[in-house]
């Protein structure tokens, strides 16, 4: 059976308050990296101001003052799930320092969250790595039907960060991709990164930035996993995805985060279309087929075990899959909520589509910010024939528009529900249900998190690398410097070459002071 290596990366978004007032979160979050650099075993990122971990993880600060933590490289979907569960611990022992060092009254809170619902229109991305052999120019006509349909349950679920109502997506992260392929990660986002950042010798690197942030164990699993068999089937030329081809893969995706029915067929070339679930079925099935072949992983089994168990939950409706996956589980909480508030679930979709009609009409971009309601339908309104039909439609369907000022109030409430839900800590509400024993995500075999948090993974170079770290992390004069592939000593000029990601014992070399600098 063949050997996978897989990697995540999470930014976790910050926030400060002192009482009810935001405090500026820059200098609260160089704080919490001075104590990370402080108070954590590490050794100096080489190519930035971050640090690697005694579990061979990466803690650092990416562009946009985002936190990211990026996993050690990892063998199956139980360890990646395990040790992006390390990370959130690791985040929550470092806000339980900070909270010593900040102001009396200072809140500081994290998420794992995936867009901003205000103004700035910020995103925060989740991003896999899977090494493999393939040429990079082969992989998106494989992978791109996969990640628009596995939205289906590795979606988030929240609100469309563009709309000006109400509007319920399975991945809030979705309206953020504007191309099928890109290579750019923070601007003309595609469904398929062409990035190939190597970061290992004789290996390319998918690195998929489409995904979002998750809190089930069971999506996270399946995300991970499904994604490595389809990989490795690809790999050893299967083409698992030449069957499938979207006609339009961002039409597609746009689908896809919309249909909470999940019954909406989709366009693929030719004359054929298939609902996201059957396109899922399709890269399940040919796994099955493939699953006990050498290119396979030992783990494929269970993987697709666990892949058809979330498809046939999925199959009898959101409702079923609520509480083991995310976004049903926050749509039922939605839908609690606006039952609480006297808020009709069932008009959403009417408002939100009012909405729309009227932005276009008075030319309003859809940046997701305040609708200006009273003064568009108030006495002075730019567009008073459209007001009037629209009010004699409200008429006939006995409807008010009081009704639509009150979603738009409710809006900040739900928004608070989205992000409280991937909140941190034991406040968070994905933590209380899953205390309280109302949820059925978690996965057998994902377990020892604290042991994970100063350990690496067993297998290959991430196991090395945080052993060396473990041991000289004390060694303040030595010059320590490290990067995925290598570790160095300024002082010693000693060097371990972590190139080859299976490396399995610490092979040092001599590395003179004076190319200390071209060795990262």
């Amino acid at each position: 059976m063949a050997e996978r290596l897989l990697g995540v990366e999470t930014e976790y978004a910050i926030s400060a308050m002192q009482g009810r007032e935001p405090v500026e979160r820059v200098p609260v979050i160089r704080r919490l990296m001075e104590l990370a650099h402080a108070t954590l075993p590490n050794v100096q990122d080489g190519s930035s101001s971050g640090l690697f971990l005694e579990n061979g993880a990466r803690l650092y600060l990416d562009c946009g003052m985002h936190v990211e933590f990026s996993t050690p490289e990892c063998a199956n979907p139980w360890d990646a799930v395990r040790y992006v569960e390390a990370g959130h611990q690791t985040m929550l022992r470092l806000l339980e320092r900070l909270a010593g060092h900040c102001a009396p009254g200072l809140e500081v809170n994290c998420f794992r969250v995936n867009v901003d619902y205000g103004d700035n229109g910020a995103t925060w991305g989740c991003h896999e790595s899977y090494m493999h052999r393939l040429s990079p120019s082969s992989m998106p006509q494989q992978l791109i039907p996969h990640l628009v349909t596995r939205v289906v349950y590795a979606g988030a679920g929240g609100f469309h960060p563009f709309s000006s109502g109400l509007e319920f997506t399975l991945s809030p992260r979705a309206a953020h991709m504007e191309r099928a392929i890109s290579s750019d990660s923070t601007n003309e986002r595609g469904i398929f990164h062409t990035k190939d950042e190597p970061l290992c010798a004789g290996y390319h690197r998918l690195h998929v930035l489409c995904g979002e942030s998750l809190c089930s164990q069971l999506a996270m699993f399946v995300k991970f996993g499904a994604t490595s068999l389809i990989v490795a089937m690809a790999e050893a030329g299967l083409a698992p995805g030449n069957a499938v081809q979207l006609d339009s893969p961002l039409d597609a995706l746009r689908t896809v985060a919309g249909d909470l029915t999940l019954k909406r067929p989709l366009d693929l070339k030719g004359s054929a279309r298939r609902t996201a679930i059957q396109i899922q079925r399709h890269y399940l099935e040919m796994a099955e087929a493939h699953r006990s072949d050498s290119f396979m992983p030992l783990w494929a089994p269970e993987v697709c075990k666990q892949w058809r168990r979330v498809l046939d939950l999925l199959d009898r409706g959101p409702a079923a899959a609520a509480g083991a996956l995310d976004w049903p589980t926050k749509l039922g909480l939605y839908m609690s909520h606006a039952e609480r508030r006297v808020l009709n679930w069932n008009h959403l979709r009417f408002w939100n589509a009012l909405l729309e009609r009227m932005r276009k009409a008075i030319g309003l971009t859809a940046d997701g910010g305040r609708f200006p309601l009273e003064q568009v339908i108030g006495p002075g309104t730019p567009i008073p024939d459209l007001v009037k039909r629209l009010s004699a439609l409200l008429s006939r369907r006995g409807l008010e528009w009081n009704e639509l000022r009150k979603m738009l109030a409710l809006r900040p409430e739900f928004f608070e529900i989205d992000m409280r839900f991937g909140q941190l800590g034991p406040r968070g509400l994905f933590s209380m249900m899953d205390e309280a024993g109302a949820l059925d995500h978690r996965v057998s075999g994902i377990d020892n998190i604290e042991h994970a948090m100063r350990n690496p993974p067993a297998t290959g170079r991430a196991r090395l690398r945080g052993a060396v770290v473990k041991r000289v992390a004390g060694d303040g004069h030595g010059g320590w410097c490290c990067t995925w592939q290598r570790i160095y000593s300024q002082r010693y000029g000693r060097l371990l070459d972590l190139s080859d990601p299976f490396a399995k014992e610490e092979l040092w070399q001599d590395a003179p002071v004076e190319e200390s600098a071209s060795v990262f």
